[in-house]
């Protein structure tokens, strides 16, 4: 019967099929980017668009609900992934965890260091939280009043703090932008975070040797600016500090190294937060649980308010729960209702067989991979367009080449995460210049971990180094689950 419906409908031409993809850049790109409209209403914009072509062939309305209920199921475990990212970041904070790596960090600078620490400090922070745009708010704009006072120049640390903040964002597990590339992919997260280590970690290293070298022309007498005094001090009176507030943080480095399943370890990282910030913090369970769901607020702490509380520590600490994650969740569902309806009509299936016509090696698949991610991103001014669009697009010629599907999802960050804070139009360019008071394009020469990463990516594709192959039967089984035809 199935075989039937599918006969009644014509089946699209590449064409249309591309008419329907630029649909999306031209809401998205033109929408969103120029005229600030809603994301996910362009999204929902789009899809509309798409169920009009599709019905245009045969599809009925009824298939087109079944389709967007079919592709929204297939992203809910990853979507319960997500709101428990933040009760764990809720959690974390809570306990004391990420506020802790902040206090003692942001206490080893000295200015001739000042650069490479700028990287560190924002690194280990968006990694722990899962936010870059929250680590460069605080401890970047603090790091620039830093710079500031002693004279160095802005561009150089003001590029640290970007690509600090881009390295822990691309790299953490509970990044927004690390569950969407795993789950566009179609891989396991923290496979997806292992494999990033390959381009990640050699850029990282690169990148901050260079700052170090740089940095050695620099020296003097340090002072703390009085905003960081300021906000070290208001830390102090929230927090208590012990090395067991590290524990949580352990848990999830643990899990991914041991590779255990994601859910039931992030449960207990959550649990044994909210037991030392009862023990250490001496705040109350209500108030634990309150913030897992609304995220933490500075009334939870007795004697704090907001007005006599350091305006970069609340935007440190007032933050996370399962509702903070409503709008990348809601970009999710509206992306997806027009992914669903595009697969199904065949939309989808004709461009990436005329992609992998097209890319028949592994090298050329990689690099076509990696510059749709940043052509993308750039037209698509959001990451989170690459992220899904790449995903989509290349899992069955990555598949092809018996590629497996954790380096797509590591291709689609190194073209879509990194390059999005070097695009001054871009959400990460315009939020960035405008949090550090350093443009775009002065910053972006210093940005080495932006160009590093894509061509390691292609390096690796042409090279093999890097590369996790699977078995033609792995791939075949891999494809089928999809629902690739086999040609």
């Amino acid at each position: 019967m199935e075989q039937t419906k599918k006969q009644e409908r014509r089946a699209p031409t590449l064409a249309r099929s591309i008419i329907v993809l630029l649909s999306m850049v031209f809401f998205v790109s033109i929408g969103y980017g120029v005229f600030k409209l809603e994301l996910q209403m362009m999204l929902l914009c789009t899809a509309a668009f798409t169920a009009f072509m599709a019905m245009s062939l045969g599809m009925k309305w009824a298939e087109i609900e079944k389709a967007i209920s079919q592709r929204i199921v297939k992203v809910m475990p990853a979507v319960y992934i997500m709101f428990t990212v933040g009760a764990l970041i809720a959690s974390f904070i809570f306990s004391g965890t990420i506020p802790m790596l902040i206090y003692y960090g942001m206490q080893i600078i000295s200015p001739h260091l000042l650069i490479p620490c700028s990287f560190l400090i924002c690194a280990i922070l968006a990694t722990a939280t899962g936010t870059g745009w929250g680590s460069a708010g605080t401890a970047g704009v603090a790091l620039i009043g830093i710079a500031m006072g002693l004279e160095i120049p802005l561009a150089p640390v003001a590029a640290a703090v970007v690509a600090g903040s881009t390295f822990g964002d691309k790299l953490s597990p509970l990044s927004d932008t690390t569950l969407l590339a795993a789950l566009s992919a179609g891989t396991d997260l923290y496979a997806h975070v292992r494999s990033m280590l390959w381009t990640t970690v050699p850029a990282a290293i690169v990148t901050v040797a260079v700052y170090a070298v740089y940095g050695l022309r620099f020296a003097g007498d340090f002072v703390m600016p009085e905003n960081v005094v300021s906000m070290l001090a208001d830390l102090d009176k929230i927090y208590t500090w012990n090395l067991l507030l590290l524990l949580p943080f352990l848990i999830i480095l643990a899990g991914s190294l041991l590779k255990k399943p994601t859910l039931p370890v992030m449960y207990i990282s959550i649990a044994v937060a909210l037991v030392l910030g009862m023990v250490f913090q001496h705040f109350t369970l209500k108030n634990g649980l309150t913030a897992c769901v609304s995220g933490f607020k500075i009334g939870m702490v007795p004697g704090m308010t907001a007005e006599t509380t350091n305006a970069s520590v609340l935007t440190l600490i007032q933050r996370g729960g399962l509702t903070s994650m409503s709008n990348i969740i809601l970009t999710i569902f509206c992306a997806y209702a027009f992914a669903g309806i595009a697969e199904e009509a065949g939309f989808m299936e004709k461009i990436i067989d005329s992609l992998a016509h097209k890319v028949n090696t592994r090298g050329a698949t990689v690099a076509a991979a990696v510059c749709t991610a940043i052509v993308l991103t750039i037209i698509g001014v959001s990451g989170y367009i690459s992220l899904i669009m790449t995903g989509e697009l290349f899992r069955k010629p990555y598949l092809k080449q018996r590629m497996d599907l954790c380096n797509l999802s590591r291709t689609c960050e190194d073209g879509g995460t990194m390059i999005c804070s070097i695009v001054p139009f871009s959400t990460s360019g315009l939020f960035y210049a405008g949090a550090l008071g350093v443009p775009v394009l002065a910053y972006l020469p210093w940005h080495f971990m932006a160009f590093i990463c894509p061509v390691l990516a292609i390096i690796y594709g042409f090279t093999g180094v890097g590369i996790k192959m699977i078995s033609q039967e792995q791939a075949d089984a891999k494809l089928a689950e999809l629902g690739f035809s086999d040609d």
